[in-house]
């Protein structure tokens, strides 16, 4: 975990590719970041521990998946443990949220039931979208765009394609073909975090709407709806479209192998 102090500071961005209209001020309070996505190999030790905490409403394991279902057994494929957590909906990475904070004994966020989040508890969760994007821009000055072989996106050079798992055969990517790479494959950026930008959209806590204009104090997205807010791009979208403003909205049942996600915690 990367520890970041509370600041106020600016977020989204007037270039239309970043769909982040109108910049406007925030203020947040202090946060830690892990440094990277949650691993397949993370993620099954959850499943191994508490092995009906998930069904297919929250999770495929279906090709071109890292984890799979054998036998009524969720099983990790070899050579594929640290690969990000994929094919994970919003819901199926909130649960795994609070089984870190059960592990540690912290208070819980998400109540999976009703499918409500209570973010002050102190325990593990997915970061808001000003969160995510102050851990991003203190990683990369704004205005910067990764060189090719630094962001594992559509245009990724010769030394970032050859880490993608269609390399391997890792969960039956084809080589050649779009793919993730290890979580902690390329060399983290000036704030010690890893694939920011590219590899997986990463799922954040907010539902998806239009930036209201204005300050905000703490921002948590709109009141309702079933679209959630996604950022940082992934392996199949181009370069020019990352930077740390750019935001994205996805269903939060959507199960699919550009999406993964990274915790948070208070403080």
């Amino acid at each position: 975990m990367v520890g970041f102090a509370g600041r106020r500071f600016s977020v989204g961005s007037s270039d239309p590719d970043h769909h982040a209209e109108p910049p406007h001020e925030v203020e947040i309070d202090a946060f830690q970041l892990a440094d990277r996505c949650v691993s397949a190999a993370d993620f099954i030790e959850f499943l191994r521990d508490e092995p009906d905490a998930l069904d297919h409403t929250l999770i495929d394991c279906i090709d071109p998946a890292f984890i799979v279902n054998r036998a009524g057994a969720f099983e990790l494929r070899p050579g594929c443990g640290d690969f990000p957590m994929i094919q994970i909906s919003y819901w199926g990475a909130a649960a795994y949220c609070n089984w870190l904070s059960h592990r540690e004994a912290l208070p819980v966020v998400y109540d999976l039931e009703q499918r409500t989040a209570e973010l002050g508890t102190g325990g593990y969760r997915l970061p808001t979208e000003a969160e995510w994007e102050a851990a991003c821009q203190e990683g990369r000055p704004k205005g910067t765009r990764p060189a090719p072989d630094e962001c594992n996106s559509a245009d990724a050079g010769p030394t970032c394609r050859a880490l993608r798992a269609g390399e391997t055969l890792a969960g039956n990517f084809l080589p050649g073909a779009p793919a993730p790479i290890p979580v902690a494959g390329l060399s983290p950026d000036a704030a010690g975090l890893h694939q920011m930008l590219g590899n997986v959209r990463e799922w954040c806590h907010d539902r998806y709407g239009a930036y209201a204009p204005g300050f905000q104090r703490n921002p948590v997205g709109s009141a309702r709806g079933a679209f959630r807010v996604v950022r940082g791009g992934s392996f199949v979208d181009p370069g020019h479209t990352l930077s740390p403003a750019t935001r994205t909205a996805a269903h939060e049942d959507t199960r699919c192998e550009v999406y993964g996600f990274r915790v948070v915690r208070q403080g």
